[in-house]
This record gives C-alpha cells, structure tokens and sequence, in this order.
C-alpha cells in the first residue's frame, strides 16, 4: 500500500485518525511504502513553522520502502493522464505519478485523504481513513 502525502501530513500533525490507521497497518503488518514523490511533496512543505516536523518526517521515511519515479512509471502515469483526459477528469501531475507508482506495484492501494482525484483512476484501489 502506498502512503499518500495527505496521509503523512496528518500523521504528522498527530490526526487522531491517520494515527489510529497508522496503528492499525501496523497491527497487521500491512507493508507500506512511499513514492519518491510523496518524499519529495512532504519534504517540500517543511519549511518555516512546518519545518518542526522535518525530524519526525525523516524518521518515518527512512523506516519505510521509497518506490521510485521511474522512466516505466512515467509512462504509466502519462497513459493514465490520457484516459483521464478522454473521460474530461484530469488529476494533478503528482498525483497522476503516485497513482503510476501504486498501479505498477505488488500492492495496487493508495491510502489517502485525497480520494475524489485518485478514484478516478482505474487499477487503483483508493483507501481512506
């Protein structure tokens, strides 16, 4: 299952739900995993009064598999931009590459708070919490 920068943000931020969810993948060992961009995302919006948490971020990605962006998950991410397209439902450019990270992946999930843009995407299981 992939981790969405929604889902790290709140966990940071010590949202009663996100931790409740983190303890329970925990609880039944569901492995988890990052994309390099939810790194990238996460790291980006550290900074000034958020940059408290930069400490606690890099902790909690160091422990966990970072999937990267590949040439092969790009062009999965541009084939799934196309169909939304077609379907007039475009999704963010981070978005669509996570989204090409988990569709590529053993585990097709993506926890998230941001459910309305990723469920367009077919292949991919969205999970909220």
């Amino acid at each position: 299952m992939i981790l969405d920068s929604t889902f790290v943000h709140d966990v940071l931020r010590a949202n009663s739900d996100a931790i409740e969810r983190l303890a329970e993948l925990r609880d039944s060992e569901t492995p988890v995993a990052l994309s390099a961009l939810t790194v990238f995302e996460v790291g980006v919006g550290l900074r000034e009064e958020s940059a408290q948490y930069r400490a606690e971020f890099d902790e909690h990605a160091d422990g966990l598999v970072v999937l990267p962006v590949t040439e092969t998950v790009a062009r999965r991410a541009i084939a799934i931009q196309h169909d939304l397209l077609d379907r007039g439902q475009r999704i963010g450019a981070r978005d669509v590459l996570i989204a090409g990270t988990a569709v590529g992946s053993p585990d097709p999930r993506v926890l998230t708070r941001n459910v309305d843009e990723f469920a367009r995407v077919d292949g991919l299981e969205v999970k909220r919490y």
